[in-house]
């Protein structure tokens, strides 16, 4: 059954929003009561929406119980591919965590990987408690139409069409994204963005990552233009021959590079801000510059597209927590009115939370596209 667009929009609200009545739900959407009643409708048949309170406060009117989703109904599965390791969880409609597994990734060999991604899908399958709704995967890298790992840096793909290779494997409905648009998303219905109607998220680690969402809607971003924003015209070069851009300054491979070459050893990216935060010379300086790199690039997100609120995360944002105010400092320096007042939201999110996103990519395709029959 095909759902009118006012539908999805309501039970989309409800989901995010939480329970709410009919009136709220009216006044909010600029509808008259008839209008929401009968656009409700085939949503409360097929159960996507509840009348919640109904059996605990008997007598009440009907038009005035607060409806809900049952999110106890819904199971999803989200994998999140890293180099090392594949990390997946179960969640119920509100994306909250029920189960978690990490395995090694078997190697970075296409049918290796699909076999190990199959494997603990079942096992999770198996474990949900009930059918499995859908299921999402995220890589880093470019994904084109939901189909094709078409650059992976990460894994070292390119071309490859994961989707259809695991669809073969999967029984569920699955899909493919990019991993900072999984995160995005989660942000997006059930994170710091719930409440906004913009805003952007920023990652940062063995690259980084850009998410945007404009007036409720995911924007799609290129990254390589962000990664490679310019901070200094004298500064150090990156990978790709750019001078002083964001990922010669953040990324982690680019500031231990630095901090080793300092010492004359490897060195790990942990051991690089535990330096800094000790106060080696050539390690805070590194932390430093990049939390002052940072900075700049928040008030650049805010300068280039408005949005109020700016989520930055990824497994390298702990330079934020050595350095807060060459962030803030970074930052002051490039915003200007009430841009200047814009505090980020800094949230170290691990990769249990990226296969959250994963698992959101399928929520938010799924859900309420597809109606289904009261169980």
């Amino acid at each position: 059954m095909e759902l009118h667009p006012a539908a999805r929009t309501v039970a989309v609200d409800v989901l995010v929003g939480g329970a709410q009545s009919r009136s709220q739900l009216a006044k909010k959407m600029g509808l008259s009561p008839a209008t929401l009643t009968r656009i409700v409708r085939p949503l409360l048949d097929a159960g996507v929406l509840v009348e919640s309170g109904a059996v605990r406060t008997p007598g009440r009117g009907r038009s005035s119980l607060p409806l809900d989703v049952v999110a106890d109904d819904y199971r999803f599965i989200g994998v999140k591919l890293t180099t090392d390791s594949i990390y997946a969880v179960v969640t119920d409609l509100r994306a909250q965590i029920l189960a978690v597994e990490t395995v090694a990734e078997p190697s970075l060999e296409v049918p290796d990987v699909v076999g190990a991604v199959a494997g603990i899908v079942a096992r999770l399958s198996a474990r949900a408690g009930r059918p499995v709704d859908a299921v999402g995967v995220t890589v880093g890298g470019r994904v084109d139409n939901g189909e094709t790992v078409a650059d992976s840096p990460y894994l070292h793909w390119h071309d490859v069409p994961f989707r259809t290779l695991l669809a073969r494997e999967v029984p569920a409905p699955l899909y493919l994204a990019n991993d900072v648009v999984g995160l995005t998303m989660a942000q997006q219905w059930f994170g710091y963005g719930r409440s906004h109607a913009d805003f952007a998220l920023l990652t940062v680690g063995a690259g980084v990552g850009y998410g945007l969402v404009i007036d409720h809607q995911v924007v799609p971003t290129l990254t390589s233009p962000v990664s490679h924003l310019p901070v200094d015209p004298y500064g150090p070069v990156c990978a790709r021959g750019h001078r002083g851009c964001l990922s010669a300054y953040i990324t982690s491979g680019a500031m231990t590079a630095y901090v080793a070459q300092a010492h004359g050893r490897l060195l790990t990216y942990d051991e690089v801000l535990a330096l800094a935060r000790d106060g080696d010379p050539a390690a805070l300086r590194v932390v430093r510059e990049a939390a002052h790199a940072l900075g700049r690039t928040v008030a650049a997100i805010t300068a280039f597209t408005g949005v109020e609120r700016i989520i930055v995360s990824g497994e390298g944002v702990g330079l934020a927590d050595v350095a807060p105010d060459a962030v803030r400092d970074g930052r002051l320096d490039h915003a200007c009115g009430e841009g200047a007042g814009l505090e980020p939201i800094i949230d170290r999110m691990d990769f249990t939370e990226w296969a959250r996103g994963a698992a959101v990519v399928a929520i938010q395709s799924e859900f309420p596209a597809r109606l289904r029959p009261v169980s």
